[in-house]
């Protein structure tokens, strides 16, 4: 679906919220019966707004060159030397894509050219927009992950944002799954996944994965670092469209990831995000759906 600049889900997404007037608490000194009388509805404590925080979820499977061409050409040094050491075309392709799809997205948020972005990266490689070249103010939080023909992105310019995870895992028959469930699952975890039945135990261990790498990524760790020191609660329904919270418990002495949420992106595929708020703030996430080429030329889908 074509849609203008105007329409694009970036406008106005650093806006800051309209602060109260001062009118009210002037007001509100010559409010009779201050012990016994309601606060007027106008002069109560705003809600803090809810952060947005927008999904995007792009198809792979049919990239034109020209395309992949336009992707290449915004990569940056690092992005270039990267490429260049890989050894395969598929994985070539791959890296082209997740970058160059990256930075065309975050692109059109903060207002600057796909190639001038520029990242830093943590100690696990989490990247993240560098704030001396950007210097706008609030920096974008985002985080990416890619499984089977799919890509997904997290994208929030929310100032309660402060950091996100994303992981995102085709369906599909899990080999080796007591020893899996052994290395990267609680104690608890595994003996509910092996419970499964043989229709369902391959979606339950990936929802218990996507969930605990999503909540590593927020922390800028990845899974060397111990998935048994998270411990998830998920609901027994079957994942939905619908982007549904999750319980975590963090053993030990790592950080506590924040909020987890899973939802299934589209058949056949199982998403998870965790988000490090600000206290008391939950999230408003917005679902989008488009492919390469519709990044390039502003066509996307909201689901």
């Amino acid at each position: 679906m074509a849609r203008s600049q105007r329409a694009l889900p970036w406008p106005r997404r650093f806006s800051p919220a309209a602060s109260p007037g001062t009118n009210c608490s002037l007001w509100w000194r010559f409010w009779p019966s201050l012990d016994s009388a309601p606060m007027p509805e106008f002069c109560q404590e705003p809600s803090p707004p809810l952060p947005d925080i927008d999904l995007w979820l792009l198809s792979t499977e049919t990239v034109e060159a020209a395309d992949l061409a336009v992707l290449k050409t915004c990569l940056g040094p690092q992005e270039q030397a990267q490429l260049q050491r890989l050894g395969t075309a598929r994985a070539q392709r791959q890296l082209t894509l997740s970058r160059g799809c990256l930075r065309h997205l975050l692109s059109r948020y903060i207002e600057m050219a796909p190639g001038a972005l520029s990242f830093s990266y943590g100690w696990r490689g989490k990247p993240a927009l560098d704030p001396a070249s950007y210097g706008k103010g609030t920096v974008p939080q985002f985080n990416l992950s890619h499984s089977g023909e799919r890509l997904l992105v997290a994208v929030s310019g929310a100032a309660g944002v402060r950091a996100i995870g994303v992981d995102l895992e085709v369906l599909r028959p899990v080999t080796h799954l007591p020893g899996l469930c052994r290395r990267y699952l609680t104690p608890r975890e595994a003996a509910q996944v092996l419970a499964q039945p043989p229709s369902q135990v391959d979606q339950q261990f990936l929802r218990y994965w996507t969930g605990k790498e999503a909540c590593l990524k927020a922390l800028g760790l990845g899974i060397a670092d111990s998935m048994q020191s998270l411990e998830l609660a998920l609901t027994d329904l079957e994942l939905t469209p619908e982007v549904t919270p999750a319980g975590v418990t963090v053993q030990g002495d790592l950080d506590h990831p924040g909020q987890l949420y899973q939802w299934r992106p589209e058949p056949g595929y199982v998403g998870a995000i965790a988000v490090q708020l600000a206290p008391q703030l939950t999230p408003n996430f917005r679902l989008y759906q488009t492919t390469p080429a519709g990044l390039i030329g502003d066509r996307w889908e909201r689901r």
